[in-house]
This record gives C-alpha cells, structure tokens and sequence, in this order.
C-alpha cells in the first residue's frame, strides 16, 4: 500500500515490525526482501512518485572541498530515488575490494566477496541483469569482436552488466503498492529519531506542509543515501551529543566517490584494429556488457595499487565521431530532450536549461556531429582514450559535517569536504604505466600516461557515487556499523546503501548496494518476529 502523508487522517502512530526510512534502490530492495519472508514493513519517502523542487532543495549543502563535484544535483529525493537517473552500469565489488591491503590504510571490510556472493546473485534480478557471472573468459566465446591479445598475466579484461537501467519508481511502484505486507508512506522526511538507554524508541516523520507521523518498530533502517545518512544521524542530537553512532568522532568521515576521469591515450601502431569489443555495448544470450581493462590482483598487491578499469574511448579519423562535446552541458540538454521526447516535463529544468546554455557552443558541436554520423564513415582509430571511475582510497580528512544553516524543519545542512590524495592519482598513473607495458609487450602501441606528476587534481570529476560516511567494521573505533550494518551504539538501528562501503572499489556501487540489502534482510528476518500470513502488525489509517 503506498499512501501520501499529506493525506493521511488519522493521528495514531504506525507500528511495525521494521521501519525504513529511504525508498530508493536500497529501502526498497529491503523492504521486498522482508515481506518475503513475512516481515511487516514500514516504508517511509521524502519525497512523491515524482521530481518536487521544495523536496529536493531539502539536500541543498555547501562544497567546501574538490570543486569537481555535487552535493544536491546528482541525487534524486522521490520515490525510487537516484535509479531515476543513473546510467545502469553494474559489476561486483573485486575480492581484493574487501582485503586489508598494504599501502591502503583504512581499508579492510569485516567481511568478504564470498560472504556477499549469494546476495550478488539475488541482486542482479532487481537491477534486470544477466546472470551473476563477471568472467570474461566465460563470455568471450559469445562475443562477436576480437579481444586485445595482451599477456593475461600482465593486463586483463573486465566484464560490467548493463541495466536498462532500471527505474525503480517505475518498475517496483506496483510491487509495494500491492504487497499486503508494506506501507509506504510518500512525503515523509524523517525530522527525528528518539532513543532509550541503547535502543530507537520511535521516529518522527513530518510532511513540508507540517502533518506529522510517529512511527514504532522493533528495528529501525536508514536508508537515504551516502550523504543524507550521515547528516541525518550527525544532526540527531538532541540525546547524543555530536549525534548518533558518533562517540568516536567517525560519522561523516571516509567520504569516497569515484575518480571520474577520461585521461591517458592509447596510440595503436595498427590504424586498423578492431575497438568494437571494448568501445561499444556487446550483447551474449540477451545481457547487455561494457569490456574494459583491468590489472591482475596479484600486481595490484606487489605494487600497492588502488583498483580500477579503464575503458577505451576511440578516437577516429572523422572527428564527427569524438565525443569530446560530452560534457556537463551535454548531459543537461540529453535529459531535457528525452523528457520532452517522452512528454514529461523535464527533472530539475530551470538548473539542466542553465547549464546548456552556458555550453551552448560544445552542445551544437554535439548536435551536428549526431546528425552527420549516418552519413559519415568514422575511418581508422587513431588512438583511444582511457576512461575510468577509479578507486579512492578511504581517508578520514574527506567528510560530510553540518554547517549553520538549516532547512525547512531546523536541520542543519552539510558541508562536503571531498578530499583526493595525489597518491589516489599516481596510483593511477602507474595503472596505465602498466597497461601500457602490456600494449607494447603485445606490439600493439603505447600509452601516454597523462596524469603528471606531482599530479593535477582538477582533471578528476565526481562519479555521483556516494560512499563511506557510516563505514563497516567490527571495531567502533574504526566504523559507525558493524558487519551487519548495526550502529554500534544502538542496538535495533541499521543503515543501509553505500555509506556502509568501507572501500568504494571501482565498480559502480548499486548492485553492491542491493546485495547488501538483500543480506541485511537475512539478517534482520532472524531477529524479527514474523507475523502470521496476511496479518499486519502495522497501525490502521
């Protein structure tokens, strides 16, 4: 059942058996997961079935840090949330991921790759993948297009599925609306959450119009994102000073996105190579799949190096084929055409409109050469860029913290201190240095490295990945949750999404985000009391 707060009459509080506050991939991942196996949910969102501007001013902040990124932008504050606008990439967090590893510090989860496998696996479903299957060589046979004959053993490749993507307010709206054992409630913001001793007593939910809901459960889940869930426990302080789960100073810290770069160039001797397997989308026994390269682990661990894989992006002959016009610009003027080719009305217009016309000029650039290319012959590849989302390494000194000023309902907004170490980048460069010794082992070419050194932090952008803030570890002194996602300091109160990551790796972070969900749910269905079948232990309107 899915009901608008801003309706609803009646001024009892809901109980259930849990609450989660947050209905993007990862609250709505959980909260199917748990009617599954019995459980009856609450389901709370800030926002309606669609984009609101008033709801999404709500994540308004300062960038005090790297300027290359966003606070408020990148995410979407409705039901389904930032799935309404993400690209649909996805692969499995590395086993290395997960590994205390030397010349990382901070990194090490207290679990392992294995430990999420079977969760990999029911996540993959959600997100309208393939099978769960990242190995190359069990795909290759199906691939129409040659791969780079490089030594194995020296430069690899690396497999990503392709979600359509999947919008998560579109394709899950009629399962919770419909599921007997869920109550949704849109417009509900979460203004508090009240304690005992060591234990969430209940939450406090308000609309923006101010109709308030107060909700119990025996276990309690947050789910708001990377950003919003660290400012939502830092600004819960009425009971804790500096907040919930932050007696040692950790909530907030170890804030990691993605290094989103396109730099370094591959130069083939062989102007007539085929790229097609790795510079376009390939399709095996229906999945959609990205190839790119990748190092092996056991070079990865002999040079003490961040992971990544990098992607080619050809360069040809015919300019009308570069895509160099690809920019912030262009991807606010894509959005705007697509809404009003669909006739909506476009997400966030007056800020995407503001921004093509401030590169008005590239997106004409991006106009004409979209309208030449069916006419047009791309010719030889010169070169390919490399294109990545490289790892972060997790650091303390990178964080959200709350500033003065404060939102509709007296919360203090954040400030966001993204902070890259240029050993992030010479990690980087040594990657390359490294795929490039394996070109030119295989006589294929060389790679000019382009990250300097000391390295030039500007040419690295946000991914729009949110990670850290809440990280897992089993010692409090080192993570706001343990390895089942539990606060340390309050026994019934979980967070949920990628700011639990204690590493971000370098793949996309939503099917590790729905993996995670799906465990939690394990965890949670063994410590919760399941109700009878078709009971609900949730309040009536």
């Amino acid at each position: 059942m899915i009901i608008d707060l801003r309706d609803y009459s009646s001024h009892e509080p809901v109980a259930g058996s849990v609450c989660v506050a947050g209905a993007g991939p990862a609250g709505i991942a959980l909260a199917l997961e748990l009617a599954g196996k019995g459980i009856d949910v609450v389901l709370l969102e800030s926002g309606g079935h669609g984009y609101e501007s008033d709801t999404q001013a709500l994540y308004e902040g300062d960038v005090v840090g790297d300027a290359n990124t966003d606070v408020a932008s990148s995410r979407l504050r409705e039901f389904g949330g930032t799935s309404g606008h993400w690209t649909g990439l996805c692969a499995p967090l590395d086993p290395i991921d997960f590994e205390a590893r030397p010349g990382v510090p901070h990194s090490g989860w207290p679990i392992s790759r294995t430990d999420l496998d079977p969760y990999y696996a029911r996540a993959q479903p959600y997100l309208q993948l393939g099978p769960f299957d990242y190995t190359f060589a069990d795909w290759e046979p199906q691939f129409d297009a040659p791969a780079l004959p490089l030594d194995p053993a020296m430069v690899g490749d690396a497999v990503y599925q392709q979600s359509p993507p999947t919008r998560f307010a579109e394709t899950y709206w009629d399962p919770i609306a419909e599921n007997p054992r869920i109550r949704c409630f849109l417009h509900a913001n979460l203004i508090d959450i009240a304690l005992t001793d060591d234990a969430v007593d209940h939450c406090e939910f308000s609309t923006l119009e101010g109709r308030t809901l107060r909700v119990r459960a025996e276990t309690y889940v947050i789910a708001c994102g990377g950003i919003e869930n660290a400012r939502i426990l830092l600004n819960c302080d009425k009971q804790r000073a500096g907040g919930i789960g932050n007696e040692n100073d950790l909530v907030g810290r170890y804030f990691m996105d993605h290094l989103n770069c396109e730099i370094g160039t591959v130069l083939f001797a062989d102007e007539t190579i085929d790229l097609s397997l790795y510079s376009e989308v390939v399709e095996a026994d229906g999945t959609a799949m990205q190839v790119g390269l990748k190092l092996p682990f056991d070079i990865m661990r002999r040079e003490q190096l961040l992971n990544n894989t990098a992607f080619l992006v050809p360069q040809y002959e015919n300019t009308t084929f570069s895509n160099d016009f690809r920019g912030h610009g262009w991807v606010s003027f894509s959005a705007i055409v697509k809404a009003f080719a669909h006739g909506q009305r476009p997400d966030r217009f007056a800020e995407n409109y503001c921004n093509a016309v401030e590169d008005a000029d590239t997106i004409a650039v991006g106009v004409y050469r979209h309208v030449m290319r069916p006419f047009a012959a791309k010719g030889r590849a010169l070169a390919a860029k490399l294109r990545q989302d490289a790892e972060q390494s997790p650091n303390p000194a990178s964080r959200v913290y709350l500033v003065e000023d404060t939102d509709p309902f007296g919360w203090r907004r954040i400030a966001l201190d993204w902070q890259i170490a240029p050993s992030d980048l010479l990690s980087l460069r040594r990657t390359h240095e490294l795929i490039g010794a394996a070109i030119g082992a295989a006589g294929l070419g060389r790679v000019n490295v382009g990250i300097t050194e000391p390295p030039d932090l500007d040419v690295v952008f946000t991914g729009y990945h949110h990670i850290g803030t809440t990280r897992m570890s089993d010692d409090p002194r080192t993570g706001v949750v343990d390895r089942n996602c539990r606060v340390h300091s309050v026994k019934n109160l979980y967070m949920a999404g990628s700011s639990v990551f204690t590493t971000a790796g370098t793949a996309n972070p939503t099917l590790t985000i729905v993996a995670l969900a799906a465990r939690l749910a394990d965890h949670l269905a063994g410590i919760v009391p399941v109700t009878a079948k078709g009971a609900r232990s949730i309040g009536k309107s």
